[in-house]
């Protein structure tokens, strides 16, 4: 995982469930539980010490 300074980061801070919200599929509401793991960034000069995962296609 990569936080805005571009470095690569394996240091796992915490996770916690993320709900996104969506236009209902066939008519129906779906519920769609994501657990996103959030980083620790080792860059002493990054504007971010921490950062969360994000899933292509379904977070930003």
């Amino acid at each position: 995982m990569r936080p805005v300074c571009g470095l690569r980061s394996n240091r796992v801070h915490g996770s916690y469930l993320r709900f996104p919200a969506d236009v209902p599929s066939g008519g129906r509401s779906i519920v769609l539980q994501l657990r996103v793991r959030r980083f620790a960034c080792g860059n002493s000069g990054c504007t971010r010490r921490t950062f969360v995962e994000q899933i292509p296609g379904l977070t930003r």
